[in-house]
């Protein structure tokens, strides 16, 4: 232990307060914040080039985070001082593990987040390739869970490729929230040292500070935001794993083997696993989103051990979420569409609009008079299915020359998303490689 000096190590509190297991999630986004507070210092003339030298040399050698400490930075900052002596007791000047360990979660979510989105961006192309195979290909659609009207599998497709357009947008926004640096505030109040945080934020690929010193160290908003948005993501990811669940149970869709298995006793079974793990993982997702709520309602401002606790929460939920999409790319790349016979009763409300337009009646009447010969059995509907999908006049709609045109409009949308997104990473990129340009002047 570095910092404790009262007790002793081998007293339960330090297991029971230490959180190396889940630091182990951020020890890459720690030492990349130490790299630029050293290089910070460097730069604002507070240490010599050779302690910078070795400094740097000694945490690029930093691999493992050892029992016994309270924390990663504990470790770090002992491992530092160890292996370079006392001229490493220079990085504790204006810095605190708080502004640190703030630091790190926000660029391993930045990283995560970007991940994220570029995987929805995958599986939506997967969508509108297999939409586009589909175009004319009957399927039916439900109200209640009850036989409604005849539409297309493109339809469906599409639908699922627009909702996650919409999460995509507002992850992406929430990413912005996110990459923005806490680095420089110190415990709570910011420090005496004339570290230039605008310049940090800037070698560690932040678009701008978290200004205020309090909430750049206490405030989890941002990420709870974040987690939020992601629980909203996999509660629409489980309607649709319901929804294939009901398809296959009812033979409408044949879902890959590899997403199946079979009963211990029943040999034909087909059960759809995946989809059915997807579920419980939505529901984890809000129980993990619950636990962050709870733990962070009642904390004071300013940093309390209890933030601490919610790190392992968001790693947990990210990484669902991720999981969760890749799991759906590989089941729709491989989906078969079986043959559908749909009943002409689906037909009923194409004909009731059309005995209204045609015999200029209310169209309530012409409801009435299609309704009773439907529940005494003599409906019979002169027209075909794909008459019904073609006469759809609206935008949105699966008629087959709309949904064509549909599908054109939203591959253009997600190429723009596609390119928003690569050129956003390369940003990244591209200022953290600055950062390496210093650290490789100063070995020179």
């Amino acid at each position: 232990m570095l910092y404790r000096k009262w007790g002793s190590e081998k007293d339960e509190v330090v297991n029971y307060t230490s959180s190396i297991d889940s630091d182990k999630e951020i020890m890459e986004e720690v030492k990349l914040t130490m790299k630029a507070h050293i290089i910070s210092l460097y730069l604002s003339g507070y240490i010599k080039k050779e302690t910078t030298k070795k400094i740097l040399a000694a945490l690029n050698e930093f691999k493992e985070i050892s029992q016994g400490y309270e924390d990663v930075h504990e470790a770090l900052e002992d491992f530092l001082l160890k292996n370079v002596g006392e001229e490493a007791g220079w990085i504790g000047l204006g810095r605190s593990r708080n502004d640190h360990v703030a630091t790190a979660l926000r660029l391993k979510l930045r990283n995560k987040l970007i991940e994220l989105l570029t995987e929805i961006n995958s599986l939506r192309k997967t969508l509108l390739d297999k939409a586009k195979e589909h175009i004319t290909t009957i399927f039916p659609s439900y109200t209640h869970l009850q036989l409604a009207q005849p539409t297309t599998f493109a339809h469906y497709l599409t639908y699922i490729e627009e909702e996650l357009a919409s999460r995509w947008e507002i992850i992406f926004f929430t990413l912005k929230l996110v990459n923005r640096s806490p680095l420089g505030s110190g415990a709570i109040v910011g420090t005496n040292v004339k570290i230039d945080r605008e310049k940090e934020a800037e070698l560690l690929g932040f678009d701008d500070i978290v200004y205020n010193t309090l909430s750049a160290t206490s405030s989890r908003a941002d990420i709870i935001t974040t987690i939020s948005e992601l629980t909203v993501l996999m509660v629409v990811l489980s309607r649709i794993a319901e929804d294939l669940i009901f398809f296959s149970s009812n033979k409408l869709l044949k879902l890959p083997d590899s997403h199946v298995s079979t009963s211990s006793l029943m040999p034909q079974k087909r059960n759809p696993v995946t989809m059915e793990i997807l579920r419980a993982k939505a529901s984890e997702s809000i129980g993990i989103l619950t636990s962050l709520l709870s733990i962070y309602k009642g904390l004071p401002t300013g940093y309390n051990l209890d933030l601490q606790e919610m790190n392992k929460y968001y790693w947990l939920a990210v990484n669902y979420t991720i999981s969760s999409i890749r799991v759906l790319e590989s089941l729709f790349s491989q989906i078969q569409v079986n043959k559908v016979n749909i009943d002409e009763s689906s037909l009923a409300t194409d004909d009731a609009e059309l005995l209204s337009i045609n015999k200029k009646v209310p169209y309530r009447s012409a409801y009435f008079e299609i309704a009773k010969k439907v529940r005494e059995g003599s409906y019979k509907s002169t027209l075909k299915i794909e008459d019904s999908i073609n006469m759809k006049a609206v935008i949105g709609s699966p008629n087959f020359d709309l949904i064509t045109n549909l599908i054109k409009s939203r591959e253009t949308k997600l190429e723009e998303d596609e390119k928003e997104i690569e050129a956003y990473k390369l940003k990244i990129i591209s200022k953290v490689g600055e950062l390496q340009v210093i650290e490789n002047g100063i070995e020179e």
